[in-house]
């Protein structure tokens, strides 16, 4: 998910505007935390009736399978609430990211910022949309699609525009 947002005039911080970057989730916790637990309630049902008819070797296989399965459910769920947040002023440009705060933080100066974006060798290879400044670069968006990235790259022209437009108003 791609979302954009300009500020009228500059923030406190003197931001022009800010684009924020999500993967998409197709379940929240909550719904995960139903959804593991009513598939263990009916392992759990199964596995005891095999138990109680002399079967007991199910139950730790019973186990163990929910505990991978809560495992990998734990860690989607953990990157899928990844956020990246990207604002633009007339002299900076800052990338945050994070899960509920921001965990990274690039601070760099937009003069000597570029953004790259590399097309797949094939039509079928995901691009890449990379920052670049100096000797540092930092990749934007990785867990998007194809038709996020492109409006991701047409976001990042219009505030890059945004930006010098107000550069020019602000120094005249």
């Amino acid at each position: 998910m791609v979302a954009t947002e300009f500020f009228n005039t500059s923030n406190a911080e003197g931001f022009v505007g800010q684009i924020v970057l999500r993967p998409n989730n197709s379940m929240s916790w909550r719904a995960t935390t139903y959804f593991l637990g009513t598939l263990m309630t009916i392992s759990f049902i199964i596995a005891g009736a095999f138990t109680l008819n002399g079967y007991w070797v199910i139950l730790p296989f019973t186990v163990l399978e929910m505990s991978v399965l809560g495992g990998c459910l734990y860690y989607i769920a953990r990157r899928n609430h990844i956020q990246q947040v990207v604002r633009f002023s007339p002299e900076d440009v800052v990338i945050e990211t994070g899960r509920e705060h921001p965990e990274k933080r690039h601070h760099w100066q937009r003069f000597f910022t570029k953004i790259l974006v590399n097309r797949g060798r094939y039509p079928w290879d995901p691009s890449r949309v990379t920052m670049r400044c100096r000797d540092e670069e930092q990749e934007i968006g990785s867990f998007l699609s194809s038709e996020e990235k492109d409006a991701l790259v047409r976001d990042l022209r219009a505030m890059v525009a945004a930006a010098d437009q107000s550069q020019r108003v602000g120094s005249t």
